[in-house]
């Protein structure tokens, strides 16, 4: 596996992302309880939120994944997004982040229309202070009697902005999205509750796991509507996708499920048989690398009714075979051969 294809997996198995759910703890009303993995908070970002990422810090640096690709700070396996909220607020990700949470709004805001909510043991004024006075060109203002960091950010960019919506929860992202969870935080709005279609994928996400990603209609219908073939000949219509949800882990494998709902039963074959064309083409490049098979069989694509299930069980010992990785000891050391 070259470094680039490692570097776009460990982006996938932390959700995209670059860059990275879930919040502390408050006392709520009903009406803001949790739904599924999305925190009491999470139900205040903007209502026109199309897909939402989760991510457990704790379980990904506990894992091997970390302890193999990421422990390096300029490592592989490191989410981009980890250096770049350290560089913006002081903070130690692996040390003094407990979870992460990313909303994706609609197309209109354009790719940098989303938010980001991060949870921890934060020491609120130690960090307010290391905002004011490490970060250049930061300035502050006041909304909704909440303190909001602004970024210069580069040409061309919409002006970042970071601010606590309590003391275990900092928010980040485009001033406006910013502004406007904290808008309906401290209103005690929750505009996530008006998208039923995400809130029922958010309650079907299994619970305590190291990554997940759900995404409605709204956002997949600007899926391209064709890939090229297995073969590189030719085109394949996809057949649409209503909704998707991704749930990852990472001890004691890399384990990652995808389940897609088309718009009926035979669509929802069509899909499956298109994701087993590609797999099977893995299996025949098998010949000059023989790793490629055991990728290839680590994969499993099921039907249920207008539901497609992937399934990705791959073994670390997979991953060093096919990044040329010598094995890791006990002691994360390379063994000797």
């Amino acid at each position: 596996m070259t470094r680039s294809r490692l570097v776009v997996l460990s982006a996938l198995i932390v959700v995209g992302v670059g860059v990275v759910g879930a919040l502390g703890a408050l006392y709520f009303d009903p009406a803001r309880a949790a739904v599924g993995p999305l925190p009491a908070e999470g139900l205040a970002l903007p209502g026109d939120t199309q897909f939402v990422m989760g991510f457990d810090v704790h379980r990904f640096v506990a894992s091997p994944f970390y302890q193999r690709f990421g422990k390096d700070r300029q490592g592989q396996g490191r989410p981009p997004g980890f250096t770049e909220l350290e560089e913006k607020t002081g903070l130690n990700p692996e040390r003094d982040v407990d979870r992460i949470l990313f909303a994706g709004r609609g197309v209109e805001k354009g790719p940098e229309g989303g938010v980001l909510l991060v949870s921890g043991r934060f020491d609120r004024t130690k960090l307010s202070r290391a905002i004011e006075t490490e970060t250049k060109g930061v300035t502050s203002k006041s909304h909704e009697g909440t303190t909001v960091y602004l970024f210069r950010e580069e040409v061309g960019k919409k002006t970042g902005a970071a601010a606590f919506l309590d003391d275990d929860t900092l928010v980040l992202g485009p001033r406006e999205s910013v502004e406007a969870t904290i808008t309906n935080y401290a209103g005690g709005k929750a505009p996530m509750r008006s998208n039923a279609a995400l809130v029922a994928l958010l309650e079907s996400v299994k619970p305590g796991s190291t990554f997940w990603a759900v995404g409605d209609q709204s956002v997949l219908s600007r899926l391209p509507l064709s890939i090229p073939g297995a073969t590189g000949q030719g085109a394949i219509s996809l057949p649409p996708v209503k909704s998707v949800v991704v749930t990852g882990d990472l001890d004691p494998m890399v384990a990652v499920e995808l389940t897609g709902e088309a718009v009926d039963g035979k669509a929802a074959q069509n899909l499956a048989d298109i994701v087993r064309g590609f797999v099977a083409l893995a299996s025949l490049q098998a010949s000059q690398r023989p790793e490629l098979k055991e990728l290839a069989s680590a994969v499993s694509v099921t039907t249920d009714a207008a539901r497609v299930h992937v399934n990705l069980r791959v073994p670390y010992e997979l991953i060093d075979s096919l990044s040329g990785k010598r094995p890791m000891a006990a002691n994360g050391a390379p063994e000797s051969r």
